[in-house]
């Protein structure tokens, strides 16, 4: 809270991100001015949570032909909510049904590559990534369209 009464002994502070560490300390103030704050509290670390944000500007990359590059900006750490973090790679060619996924177990990854003599260069695909954590998988990009290489 902003402020709280001189009476009290306690507060909650809400809306904290999951998985960080927090200090805190409180500062006084009265008519005649506001204190020094306090010494700062021991470290506090959230609970962990599902991921709730997915990598931001996916997009495809040049590559070898018959490859599919897929990359991402990686999620900060501060949002990737507890252990175990990584990236859940989904396609498909343009029009199809059923996803292929494939995990990426490095939190700071940037892309995928996969690869497949079958598929045409310039084929379209149809590509998300979505994020997971140990306490179960989180959102999806939105879906983007890129090709195979050349």
């Amino acid at each position: 809270p902003d402020v709280i009464s001189g009476d009290m002994e306690s507060a909650m502070a809400v809306e904290l991100n999951p998985w960080v560490e927090y200090e805190f300390r409180v500062v006084a103030t009265n008519k005649i001015g506001t204190g020094d704050p306090s010494a700062p509290s021991r470290v506090v670390r959230t609970n962990e949570a599902v991921p709730k944000t997915p990598p931001a500007n996916v997009s495809g990359r040049s590559g070898r032909r018959h490859e599919l590059v897929i990359a991402w900006e990686p999620v900060s750490e501060e949002f990737q909510n507890g252990e175990g973090f990584g990236y859940i790679v989904a396609f498909r060619p343009n029009g199809t049904r059923g996803w292929k996924e494939k995990m990426v177990t490095s939190s700071d990854a940037s892309k995928f590559i996969y690869r497949d003599e079958s598929v045409p260069p310039l084929t379209p695909f149809e590509v998300k990534v979505g994020v997971y954590n140990n306490k179960g998988d989180g959102p999806f990009s939105p879906i983007v369209v890129i090709c195979s290489a050349e």
